[in-house]
């Protein structure tokens, strides 16, 4: 094997070594629904988005901020 492979093989395994680790540590760390919902209202309050019937803005964030917990909107 030459070294431009060796260097390959070695970073392809560190990659997955990574993804692997990284995996089970987000998995352990999960929170439950209703613990994200309360998080991110609390995120919106705080950043004062308010909701009115011109702009979805509110809607936006808030679905982004409960896929950061890993929940779909």
């Amino acid at each position: 094997m030459s070294l431009k492979q060796k260097a390959f093989v070695a970073g392809l395994a560190m990659t997955l070594a990574t993804c692997v680790l990284g995996g089970a540590a987000l998995g352990a760390k999960r929170i439950t629904y209703a613990q994200a919902w309360r998080l991110c209202k609390a995120e919106l309050d705080q950043d004062k988005v308010y909701s009115n019937w011109v702009s979805n803005d509110r809607y936006l964030r808030g679905g982004a901020c409960m896929q950061k917990y890993g929940y779909r909107f």
